[in-house]
């Protein structure tokens, strides 16, 4: 008899456990809920700071990882783009036919300039140099702005710099030299010089991707490493004949796509989102997926904090959180990924989630 009565009381502490978990007002999320889209981001591991661009409305966010608190600046046009300067303090935001100058440190819009193209990629150089991806037309040319000038800004376009339309690039840690790739079927890297501003010269490495679709780079935090896309791993160099050399490719389960990467030095990690798909029909993995940055080898994933719809008093329902951005702290300690909820109608769907590193 008095085991049953145990029994039953263990059974009611739970029920009533089950109940309060399910109950949309018990429920707390760790995740930070943003009220905004989110159009682009980048980090700084200089100031630590996330920094993120919304359409709805039209502004840059600036999310300080230490404090959690956010910023913003009101932006005159809704923007495409962002690209943050090197050593944290600035960063250039492209729309269609402008781009806008803004101070981090104090935030403030510095200039406005006008530009001839709509910015589908924009990257911040040194010496407030902007170079901006047309996202139309064919083939096209990268805009090459001197943000030093207070008139005839955009240079004139040269030979050096014709790109296929929907081309990206990346600043190389460096600071000397811009990595791009063009949206075809083998498309090589091109390393452009940047080191007097404009672009003076282009190499294309010998190294071609394969089934190769939307162009993205990402680098290792020393720039030794460029990683693309199809997950190749190529070797960079200022010797031409050492530059994009092949240096092994990142496994994955059904031949995924990289679709963000980020490098810890100080953890000696990569931590990848993959998608699956095609171009048209990109689909995210649900995780993180993390591996050694040496030899490339699986560690392990981490899972995402669902979304839940806090507005049913009567329901726990929840969705899967996707992730756009995944960004490690200057430290390695801590993750800051930038998630979406997926198919829902929340007023709230985007959000930072928090991943402590050990």
């Amino acid at each position: 008899m008095l085991m049953k009565k145990i029994l039953l009381a263990i059974v009611l502490i739970f029920m009533v456990f089950a109940c309060d978990s399910n109950d949309p007002e018990n429920i707390k999320e760790n995740k930070i809920l943003l009220n905004s889209n989110v159009i682009d981001a980048e980090y700084s591991k200089k100031t630590d700071q996330l920094v993120y661009v919304s359409s709805n409305p039209s502004q840059v966010n600036i999310f300080d990882s230490n404090t959690e608190s956010l910023k913003k600046i009101s932006l005159a046009y809704a923007p495409t783009c962002i690209s943050i300067s090197q050593d944290g303090n600035t960063a250039a935001v492209g729309h269609d036919g402008h781009i806008t100058y803004v101070n981090l440190k104090n935030p403030s819009i510095i200039q406005t300039y006008t530009i001839s193209c709509s910015a589908l990629d924009i990257v911040l150089g040194n010496n407030k140099w902007v170079y901006v991806f047309p996202e139309k037309d064919q083939w096209t040319y990268i805009r090459s702005v001197n943000m030093n000038l207070e008139y005839n800004y955009e240079m004139p376009i040269s030979i050096y710099n014709q790109i296929y339309a929907g081309a990206k690039g990346r600043l190389h840690p460096s600071g000397k030299y811009l990595y791009i790739q063009s949206p075809s079927s083998s498309s090589k890297i091109q390393r452009l010089t940047i080191k007097n501003g404009n672009i003076d010269d282009r190499y294309e490495s010998n190294f071609e991707e394969q089934n190769y679709t939307i162009p993205s780079i990402w680098f290792s935090e020393d720039g030794n490493r460029l990683f693309t896309k199809e997950r190749n791993v190529l070797k960079t160099s200022e010797l031409n004949s050492l530059d994009g050399v092949y240096n092994g490719k990142i496994s994955s389960e059904s031949n995924s796509k990289i679709d963000w990467l980020d490098h810890s030095s100080s953890k000696g990690k990569l931590y990848v989102i993959f998608s699956n798909g095609d171009q048209w029909n990109s689909i995210k993995s649900n995780n993180i997926y993390v591996f050694n940055d040496s030899d490339l080898s699986y560690l392990n994933k981490l899972d995402l904090e669902k979304y839940f719809n806090q507005t049913k008093k009567n329901s726990a329902e929840t969705y899967d959180a996707v992730p756009y951005f995944v960004f490690s702290n200057s430290t390695g300690d801590r993750l800051f990924v930038v998630t979406k909820a997926l198919d829902s109608d929340l007023v709230n769907e985007w959000a930072i989630q928090k991943i402590t590193i050990k």
